[in-house]
């Protein structure tokens, strides 16, 4: 049970990158079919997640070179949980582009929103900063938490391997 909770969480990139590509498309489904509300729930739940790192990636090289390299980066990342021990560095470095990605998605998107509805004025002058509302999706918090645990995972498998050297 404990090897497979682990592996479920070297799985964390992995699953980011299959986020992020499924963003992509969901974005070719919505071009095809604007009127379906299953493209536009997909596109919705997963747009406050992946959105800036998706962009600047669809910015950079284009559609279907970006969605190609995120199934790639989530492909690569099975053999990596898989095998932990040998692939020591390329886990580390699979980890933690997707945590810095995740960590740059849900900064900008918090930076960038648009106002705090349902607060008056007197109350954010007042300073009671408590009525603020969670801007930060489950989704992205459950993406993080694995991706992080990725993160650690490779950490301790590196000092690991430096202790038994």
């Amino acid at each position: 049970m404990r090897s497979w909770v682990f592996t479920l969480v070297r799985l964390g990139p992995s699953f980011a990158y299959a986020l992020a590509a499924a963003f992509l498309l969901s974005m070719l489904l919505l071009a095809q079919f604007p009127s379906s509300a299953i493209a536009w729930s997909l596109y919705m739940t997963i747009l406050p997640v992946v959105r800036e790192p998706a962009f600047l990636l669809l910015d950079g090289i284009g559609l279907e070179a970006a969605v190609a390299a995120l199934l790639t980066a989530a492909a690569l990342g099975i053999p990596l949980a898989a095998r932990p021990d040998r692939y020591v560095r390329s886990r580390f470095v699979h980890a933690h582009v997707a945590l810095i990605a995740s960590m740059f998605g849900v900064v900008r998107a918090s930076s960038a929103q648009a106002g705090l509805t349902g607060l008056s004025l007197p109350e954010l002058l007042s300073g009671d900063w408590s009525l603020l509302p969670l801007s930060v999706p489950a989704l992205w918090v459950v993406l993080f938490l694995l991706v992080a645990g990725a993160c650690l995972s490779s950490h301790a498998g590196i000092i690991a391997r430096i202790r038994r050297r």
